[in-house]
């Protein structure tokens, strides 16, 4: 396979546009292979170079580095013996083989370093920003070189060596929470001054527990003592003896005066039974000429209630016969009422029987109307069918215009007086416009002669494709011309909008359908003959308004003459359940008498009953009140024996609980004072304080660290602030360049674009179309290769077909962004679209082969 070249690479855009299969793909690997693939690999970007008869791939590339110019060469081969790589500076040759790779390496980072080739340079189809990988390294590569006060504090890298030994040392004591690590050097040191101090702290306990079993035993000696002499156990039984003996006392003087009490309470019962007895005999006798009285009112009282229960009867019955006369008044004015308005519906029936009939056959009418409408209106084409027939004229417009751009032309500039003097075919050939020659022309040039001018025949396929595509959708349409299809949706629309008033005008009769119209009519009763005389609905309505007046001033006297029966009636029955009451009272009383056959004599022995009962009670009380005025405390006496014998019982179980603590004491004084207590507890503080200094030295180095983590983690993000506004400065103008009014957010971790307010409304990236998210990472490229450039560290931008999403109108935009960001740097695009990046400008680049002149 020959060998081939590009030359001709300027500062600012270079383009090159060429079919697909021509190679610019294979240029664009090949670049990165000989600047960034090591001449002894043999990996798979090198494979793709080998040409497909054979052979290694050899790729030669002139550059300008570090105010030098530079030439390098790079062989790849399955063959040890054939790899190879040479490195010239200004013509000399300085390096060859690993050493050339190596001094290449330094001359142009490498994207596994965070160099800009990384970024910058966008293989097809591959436009999208990606958050890891050589990107993320170039990303943060540039922030670290946007910060320069980081970059003067940390030295660039080391800042992060830095913040990674800070965090290796962290780790090794504390958690990712800030607490104490596992088996860590600050947890095992912490774990240590604790057991040695709770160790001191209990020696300490132990001593301080000696001191006191020491003092406790003394105490109990001498309270054992005190307790256990034989002159206070005598103490103690004379004088629960002496307690006993006034107890015994007490209760027996008790007992009498509870005796006192249990007489008192009989002659009192006894006194009450016969008040109770003479109040008795008083209420019968009271009652007897009580129930007599009741009697007589109660006859009386049932004479009179039946008087006014008769006469309240005569009034009922009189009552219901006007109800009666009333109520059939008022059924013989329904009747006649029916009958009137039975008439009048019958009219309206009639009325409207006529009115439906017009109205189904107007619809009727309407429906045959809209049914021949609508088959005239599918004979005309539709609006989608006229809007693809202009669309395949426009292509065909189109084409044309493009033919013309691209073939030969000519134009002509008349001086003074000279206007008309060239002509073609008979007709002036106007002057200042260009005249295109897609096969050839005549020019008749007056008092001059004839000017041929012949033109390579011109690449016309486009246009016979767009005329054919036309034609086709013309046939199918069943139209000569476009303006005849016009006219076809023009009259169609016509038809339509007489369509819509039928239809309205059908809705309109007929709201709920024809059918709805017809089963209405059908339902209307048929009319029928009135037999005799019809009266007036008015009139009859107020007969039976009248009538109904009546029955209800009937209804009225009916119901108050049957509420003053029953008010009589039950009046009456109330009295005789009165007299049949009294009766009963009479009978109960006599009833009562009839136990006492002299009651008189009865009253005078209960009262002398109960004088006794008086003066016998009296005198029980009087002696009762002495028995109590001279009665001893017996409360007091039995709390007294109960204090001698708890004192008694207490002093035994004091006894025996001493003894056994004196027990308890002296063996655990016995074990401490044989354990050396004092010697271990000193020895314990000397451990503990050497022990609490590593835990200090720990502590401190750890804070440090902490303080200088956080001091570089600041640094850190102020270089990610001024990186972001950095990036902001350079990025907004290029997105205002599509759209006005663009707000970008970008993250200061990734260097990425996570949201876009447009319009007034935020949008996150992720949910934009395909061609915007493509758009917006070429201007993202654009501006970070602007970031470089003022660093100091310039680097080409190669896009190869990276704007493939990208409609015809936005594509006009991204050319001018590219032409503002190419006024400093190098800009090199590789296109397969040549129609459309015919407007790009730039310096025009070609694939030519090796041998031929540049």
């Amino acid at each position: 396979m020959d060998p081939v070249r590009i030359d001709g690479f300027g500062p600012g855009l270079n383009v090159l546009v060429a079919p697909n299969e021509h190679g610019k793909s294979t240029f664009f690997e090949a670049l990165h292979a000989a600047f960034f693939v090591s001449h002894r690999s043999f990996d798979k970007t090198v494979k793709a170079l080998v040409p497909r008869v054979g052979g290694d791939p050899e790729v030669v590339v002139e550059f300008q580095a570090d105010g030098a110019q530079w030439k390098l060469m790079k062989c790849w081969s399955s063959r040890p013996g054939s790899k190879d790589a040479k490195l010239w500076r200004d013509g000399t040759l300085v390096a060859q083989k690993s050493e050339a790779d190596a001094m290449l390496s330094g001359l142009l980072k490498p994207p596994s370093d965070g160099g800009p080739a990384g970024l910058l340079w966008v293989r097809q189809g591959v436009v999208g920003l990606d958050s890891g990988g050589e990107e993320q390294q170039a990303r943060r590569d540039i922030m670290t070189s946007v910060a320069g006060e980081v970059e003067a504090m940390t030295g660039g890298r080391r800042m992060e060596a830095a913040l990674a030994s800070c965090a290796a040392f962290l780790a090794q004591h504390l958690t990712g929470t800030g607490r104490p690590k596992a088996n860590g050097g600050l947890q095992q040191a912490l774990a240590e001054v604790e057991a040695l101090t709770g160790r001191r702290d209990q020696l300490r306990n132990d001593m301080r527990a000696l001191q006191q079993d020491l003092e406790r035993r003394r105490q109990l000696r001498r309270e054992l003592a005190e307790l256990d002499a034989p002159e206070a156990h005598q103490e103690r039984a004379q004088a629960l003896e002496k307690t006993r003996e006034t107890l015994e006392a007490a209760q027996a003087h008790d007992r009498k005066v509870k005796d006192g009490e249990s007489e008192i309470a009989r002659l009192s019962a006894q006194l009450e039974s016969c008040k109770t007895q003479i109040e008795a005999l008083n209420g019968v006798l009271a009652e007897a000429g009580s129930a007599q009285d009741a009697v007589e009112t109660a006859k009386a009282a049932v004479a009179e209630r039946t008087g006014q229960n008769d006469a309240a009867q005569a009034r009922l019955e009189t009552a219901k016969t006007a109800h009666d006369t009333a109520r059939k008044a008022v059924e013989q004015a329904a009747s006649d009422l029916r009958r009137a308005m039975r008439a009048k519906e019958a009219a309206a029936a009639a009325t409207r029987r006529a009115e439906l009939a017009d109205r189904i056959e107007k619809a009727g009418e309407l429906g045959a109307r809209i049914a021949d409408l609508r088959k005239q209106a599918g004979g005309e084409i539709v609006p989608e069918t006229l809007d693809r027939l202009e669309e395949l004229a426009r292509d065909l417009s189109i084409a044309r215009k493009s033919l013309e751009t691209a073939a030969a032309a000519f134009s002509i500039t008349y001086s003074a007086g000279g206007e008309g003097r060239i002509t073609r075919a008979g007709q002036p050939v106007e002057g200042g416009k260009r005249h295109p020659v897609l096969t050839g022309t005549v020019l008749d040039l007056d008092g001059i002669g004839r000017l041929e001018i012949s033109a390579a025949q011109a690449d016309d396929g486009a246009v016979a494709e767009a005329e054919a595509a036309l034609k086709t959708a013309l046939a199918e349409a069943g139209m000569d011309t476009v303006a005849a299809a016009r006219d076809s949706l023009a009259r169609r629309r016509g038809i339509e909008a007489e369509l819509r008033q039928a239809e309205a005008d059908l809705k309109a009769l007929a709201p709920h359908g024809l059918d709805a119209l017809r089963t209405e009519h059908d339902a209307l009763p048929e009319p029928v003959e009135t037999e005799g005389d019809v009266p007036d609905v008015a009139l009859a309505e107020a007969a039976e308004m009248a009538a109904q007046e009546t029955l209800a001033e009937a209804s009225e006297a009916l119901e108050a003459a049957r509420a003053a029966a029953d008010a009589t009636r039950d009046s009456l029955t109330r009295a005789e359940v009165d007299m049949a009451n009294a009766e009963n009272r009479a009978r109960r009383a006599q009833a009562a008498l009839a136990s006492h056959p002299d009651p008189a004599k009865t009253l005078a022995d209960l009262r002398v009953s109960q004088q006794e009962a008086t003066g016998a009670l009296q005198q029980a009380q009087r002696a009762q009140q002495a028995r109590l005025a001279n009665a001893p405390d017996l409360g007091a006496a039995q709390a007294a024996m109960t204090r001698a014998e708890s004192v008694l019982t207490s002093a035994k179980d004091r006894i025996s609980w001493l003894r056994e603590e004196l027990a308890g004491l002296n063996s655990r004084i016995a074990v401490v004072a044989s354990a050396a207590v004092e010697e271990e507890l000193a020895l314990t503080e000397d451990q503990l304080q050497q022990a609490e200094d590593r835990l200090a030295r720990i502590r401190f180095d750890i804070a440090v660290h902490q303080r200088l983590e956080r001091a570089l983690q600041a640094a850190r993000d102020t270089a990610r602030e001024n990186y972001v506004a950095a990036v902001h400065r350079e990025l907004l103008p290029l997105l205002r360049m599509i759209w006005p009014d663009a707000e970008p957010v970008i993250d200061a971790d990734t260097g990425l674009i996570t949201r876009i307010t447009r319009r007034g409304e935020e949008e996150e990236f992720e949910v934009l179309s395909g061609g915007t998210q493509e758009q917006i990472s070429l201007l993202v490229r654009l501006a970070f290769a602007r970031i470089l450039a003022r660093d100091g560290r310039p680097a080409p931008v190669i896009l190869d077909d990276a704007i493939v999403y990208t409609d015809d109108d936005r594509i006009e935009q991204m050319f001018n962004a590219l032409t503002r960001q190419s006024q400093d740097l190098q800009v090199i695009v590789f296109s397969c679209r040549q129609r459309a990046f015919r407007a790009l400008g730039g310096t025009a680049l070609a694939i030519t082969q090796a041998g031929d002149a540049a």
